[in-house]
C-alpha cells in the first residue's frame, strides 16, 4: 500500500531510516526494568524464612515430647550413669538446647529480613549475604538429617514432618543460589553497579 512506498517514517513514528533506535532523552540514564529473577529472589526468601520457622517449631514440640526425651535416656543407659542423674542432665540439656534455639531463631529472622530488605532496594550485597545465609543454612540443614533417625524412633510423626521440612528447607535454599547467579538477575547487578 501507500504506506510501504513512504521513503520516510510517518510523522511521530520515533523509528529511525539507518536502522537504529532513535535517540530517545529520557531513556538516559534510566533504572534496568527488575527481572523475574530478582522478584524471585525476594520470594524465594520469604519462603525459606517461614520454611525455617517451621523447622524450629517442630524442632521445639520434638524436644517437649516425652518420647524424645525417653529416646535420648534409652540412647546413653549403657553409660552406667544413674537414671534419674541422666533424666536430670538430659532435661538441663535440652532445656539449653531450647534457649539456645531461640536465640538462633531471632538472630536467622534478623538475618533474613536483613536480606529481604536489601534485595527490595536492589542491593548486591544482600544477594550476597543470602548466597553465603543460604550455602551454610544448606549444609546446617543436610547435617541435622543424621538426627531424623532419632525423631523417627521417639515421635514417628514429627520425625517425618521434620525430615519433609528439612528436605523443602534445603531445596529452597538450592533453588535461592541458583536463582541469585542466572543470567537475568547477574545482568541485572551490572546494570544496576554501571549507574
Amino acid at each position: 500500500g501507500a504506506a510501504e512506498q513512504q521513503p520516510y517514517p510517518a510523522p511521530g513514528d520515533q523509528g529511525s531510516r539507518y536502522g537504529t533506535t532513535a535517540y530517545d532523552p529520557g531513556a538516559v540514564g534510566q533504572e534496568m526494568a527488575e527481572p523475574k529473577g530478582w522478584a524471585r529472589l525476594k520470594t524465594l526468601t520469604l519462603v525459606s524464612l517461614v520454611i525455617y520457622v517451621l523447622t524450629q517449631v517442630v524442632g521445639f514440640l520434638l524436644s517437649g515430647s516425652e518420647a524424645y526425651m525417653d529416646a535420648q535416656l534409652d540412647a546413653q543407659s549403657g553409660l552406667g550413669i544413674p537414671r534419674e542423674q541422666l533424666e536430670e542432665t538430659v532435661q538441663m540439656s535440652m532445656a539449653f538446647a531450647m534457649v539456645v534455639s531461640v536465640v538462633v531463631l531471632v538472630i536467622a529472622v534478623g538475618l533474613y529480613l536483613l536480606v529481604f530488605f536489601g534485595l527490595k532496594r536492589g542491593k548486591n550485597w544482600a544477594r550476597v549475604l543470602g548466597t553465603v545465609l543460604a550455602s551454610v543454612g544448606t549444609l546446617f540443614t543436610l547435617g541435622s538429617l543424621i538426627g531424623v533417625g532419632l525423631m523417627m524412633s521417639a515421635a514417628p510423626g514429627l520425625g517425618v514432618a521434620t525430615l519433609v521440612v528439612t528436605l523443602a528447607l534445603a531445596a529452597v535454599n538450592i533453588w535461592w543460589i541458583v536463582t541469585a547467579f542466572s543470567p537475568d538477575v547477574n545482568a541485572y547487578m551490572r546494570a544496576r553497579s554501571g549507574r
